[in-house]
């Protein structure tokens, strides 16, 4: 009897490997070969999921923002609490989310030359700033922000800070980067709401 296959399931450990490619050895060596050898697959399943390696780039890009819009959307409380919490899912405080952030730059600029890419690194992109966007308005909701701040200001202002505090806390040696990072986006988050 054949074996059924979970053609979902099958994405998502493909994609697994070639999160474990780009990580591990970068984007020079994520080819189909080395992404079939990575998932234990034959190159034609791979290809048969995957037609080309622009599909299974968008897809490695796709998931990062389901992955965290999921884990964003499963998150509870209100006010800062939940400002906080939104915004920290996209800091690289973990193994899962160290990744992501390593995929995301990988890709974002491969597509400062690969047009294929760029509409997936916008979307993604744009998913950021709507948090931030997001986490103004959880602020104004539960903690009125001042009448005449400028929420567009605000939201990118956020962005760029989040934006920054993830690459530094990757590149830190530190062991207290992701803390730091989290005590200033907390500070950030206070001096807002006073």
């Amino acid at each position: 009897m054949p074996r059924l296959i979970d053609h979902a399931q099958r994405e998502r450990d493909i994609g697994d490997a070639a999160w474990r490619v780009l990580t591990r050895d970068g984007l020079a060596a994520l080819s189909v070969r080395r992404v079939a050898e990575e998932a234990g697959i034959a190159t034609a399943s791979l290809r048969r999921a995957f037609p080309t390696q622009e599909a299974l780039r968008r897809f490695c890009l796709d998931r990062i923002r389901s992955d965290a819009g999921a884990r964003i959307r499963a998150l509870t409380g209100e006010g800062t609490g939940l400002a906080l919490a939104m915004l920290t899912e996209l800091l690289p405080l973990d193994t899962t989310r160290r990744t992501e952030l390593i995929v995301q730059l990988q890709f974002g600029s491969l597509a400062l030359t690969d047009p294929s890419l760029t509409q997936h690194v916008t979307q993604l992109h744009r998913a950021v700033r709507s948090l931030c966007q997001r986490v103004l308005t959880e602020l104004d909701r539960t903690s009125p922000l001042p009448a005449d701040m400028d929420l567009d200001v605000e939201a990118e202002r956020l962005h760029g800070l989040l934006d920054g505090l993830a690459i530094h806390a990757l590149w830190a040696s530190t062991p207290d980067a992701g803390d730091r990072a989290v005590a200033i986006l907390t500070h950030h988050l206070t001096t807002l709401t006073r």
